[in-house]
This record gives structure tokens, C-alpha cells and sequence, in this order.
């Protein structure tokens, strides 16, 4: 038993687990789960859920038409709102199967085809898109703020991202005009473009390189709202509150801060720099300049 325990504990489950707190979680459950108590009579998995003491297969195939059709979160350990979350998401992906297969040729209201909507949804999206970040502005002005500061190195790196999605966007739109048009051809990329944009869903290449969002609108407010704060960022000045939920990498964030701190205290050490929070009464309006240390900020939500 020691010998399986190892296994899955440390070698085949446990290798793959980075977070010390959960490595030891894991080994505690092996120690529960894998011994000789496993065949005392009062033993059980999870209530419902024991090891059948058989003899015979007729035994052995009643015992499993006794366990539940559908297990529960909890049999797993995990809350019973997983299973909301699971049914959310299986509920969706029959919606979207759904609409994928309706047909692709009916009009739109006033005579408009799907190609006319679409269409006039990228010129749109394309008015509005922001300009291309210029990689030698940047760097000039990551010299000027110090490029070599913990949060400007972040910026950087959060500029490259937010400059790949907004390649990626303005390049499909275009192809998705000419497309249309018939200059080029439409590839199943495309295609797939031209159907989540008249469905108002995000197009899957846009997702592969950015963010969840519930619709394209949402998504295409979001990217707006990002690169603002970004923009003002490198071009005018920090942010006296940062939108936290609005960068790529939230917990490279909170680690650059950390890593601001710490160089501001000569012997201070990263590994025993914690975070502490703190809930202010402040809208971000009202905030008129920075804390004396740390960050403000805002965007945090509960799920």
C-alpha cells in the first residue's frame, strides 16, 4: 500500500502538482483512500459508494444498478454548485449546436443578407478599432518611465498581447471584407468569423488570443476598455487606479507590485513580501492620486 500510494501520490498524480498546500492534500487522500481499511464492512467512499464485498458476476452487476445514473458534485469534492456550472454549460453548447445548424441563407430584417449584416457590423468594429501600437513609441517611452521597473516590464509585456489581438481583429475583418466581396476566398476561418458575428458570438480565433466574454459585444466593449487603459498608461501617465480584471495576466500584476515594494526597502526579500487588502469607500473617481504604497484597485468581482 505504500508502494501505490507513492505512485499516485507523488509520482503519477503528484507530479503534476506544483502548490505544496495541494501536493499534501493529495497524499492525505491517498492515505484515506488506499489501505487495507478499504475492505472493512463500514468503509465508504462517499455515502452510497462502497467497495461490493462479491462472489459471483450476477452479485457484482446488481451492486453497480444500485449506484446512481448521475453522481453529484460532491462525490467528486466539489461544491454542489458545479453541477449549475454544468448544466450552464452543457445547456449552451446545445444552444450553439442549435444555432450553428440553422440555415445560413435566409435575410435579415429590411431584405439584408447575413453577408450585409456582417458586413456593416466589420465596418463598424474597424472604425472603431484601435491604432496599431508602434514598437519604437513604446520603447521610447518605456525608456522615459524606465523600462527596467517591474510594472513598465509588465506593461510591456501586457502592450505585446493587447497589439496581437488588435492584429488578429483587424486582419479578419478585412479578409471577412474581401471575402464578402468575392476578392478572396472564404476559408473555414472566415466562415467561421461571418456565422459567431452574425450570431453575435466572439469568433474562435478572436478567443484563442484574448478573453472570455458571453457575446461579441461585451467582448468588443472589453477590448475597447483594455487598450484604453493601457494606452493611457504608456502615453500619458500610471493610472492612479488600475482595472485589474482588465489585464491578460492579473497575478503578474500583483507580483510586479510586490516586486516595486520590495526594491523600495533595501533588505527586503519577494519571498516574504505578502499581499494585504484592503476595502476602501471610495468610488475610482474620486481617487486623485496613487497610495503611498501598493496599488488601488477596481473591476473585482465574486462568481
Amino acid at each position: 500500500w505504500n508502494t501505490v500510494r507513492y505512485m499516485l501520490g507523488e509520482v503519477q498524480y503528484g507530479g503534476r502538482v506544483t502548490d505544496d498546500y495541494d501536493k499534501r492534500l493529495l497524499i492525505t487522500f491517498t492515505k484515506v483512500w488506499f489501505g487495507e481499511h478499504m475492505f472493512a464492512d463500514g468503509f465508504i467512499f462517499y455515502k452510497g459508494y462502497k467497495i461490493p464485498q462479491c462472489k459471483s458476476i450476477e452479485q457484482f452487476r446488481e451492486a453497480i444498478d444500485v449506484l446512481p445514473l448521475v453522481d453529484t458534485p460532491e462525490v467528486f469534492g466539489l461544491h454542489p454548485n458545479a453541477d449549475i456550472m454544468y448544466q450552464t454549460n452543457v445547456a449552451k453548447e446545445v444552444l450553439d449546436t442549435i444555432s450553428s445548424i440553422q440555415p445560413k441563407d435566409s435575410s435579415g430584417r429590411a431584405g439584408e443578407t447575413r453577408e450585409c449584416v456582417v458586413n456593416r457590423i466589420a465596418m463598424d468594429m474597424l472604425e472603431k478599432l484601435p491604432a496599431d501600437y508602434i514598437p519604437h513609441e513604446v520603447k521610447a517611452r518605456l525608456q522615459k518611465m524606465g523600462a527596467l521597473s517591474s510594472m513598465n516590464i509588465f506593461l510591456r509585456q501586457e502592450l505585446d498581447r493587447m497589439q496581437k489581438v488588435i492584429s488578429v481583429v483587424r486582419s479578419t475583418l478585412q479578409d471577412l471584407q474581401l471575402a464578402i466581396e468575392g476578392t478572396i476566398i472564404m476559408s473555414e476561418g472566415l466562415r467561421n468569423a461571418l456565422d459567431s458575428m452574425y450570431d453575435a458570438r466572439v469568433p474562435d480565433t478572436w478567443k484563442k488570443v484574448s478573453w472570455e466574454s458571453s457575446t461579441l459585444g461585451f467582448w468588443f466593449t472589453e477590448l475597447l476598455e483594455r487598450n484604453a487603459q493601457f494606452n493611457k498608461w504608456i502615453f500619458t501617465a500610471r493610472p492612479n487606479v488600475f482595472w485589474m480584471t482588465g489585464f491578460f495576466n492579473p497575478q503578474g500584476f500583483l507580483t510586479a507590485m510586490r516586486q516595486e515594494v520590495t526594491r523600495a526597502h533595501k533588505g527586503w526579500a519577494l519571498d516574504s513580501v505578502i499581499l494585504q487588502n484592503g476595502v476602501t469607500k471610495m468610488s475610482r473617481d474620486e481617487v486623485t492620486q496613487p497610495p503611498p504604497e501598493g496599488v488601488y484597485v477596481h473591476g473585482l468581482y465574486l462568481d
